[in-house]
């Protein structure tokens, strides 16, 4: 059980840093991905980080 909730946290480790770098592309002049997609995929990665984050401290707490 601990290398699932270890897992989990991974897991939600990991969106949380692809967020972080496509919100450091966002913040960039650049013209191509549009700015609207970037936007989608901040959200949708620090979503499903905060998902797996949650699912891992539920886990962890009902162990």
């Amino acid at each position: 059980m601990a290398g699932v909730i270890f897992l989990f946290f991974l897991i939600s480790l990991l969106f949380f840093i692809g967020a972080f770098h496509y919100f450091k592309l966002l913040q960039q002049s650049a013209s191509y991905p549009p700015k609207k997609i970037i936007k989608q995929k901040v959200l949708l990665l620090a979503s499903a980080g905060g998902v797996a984050l949650l699912l891992g401290i539920f886990l962890t707490n009902f162990q």
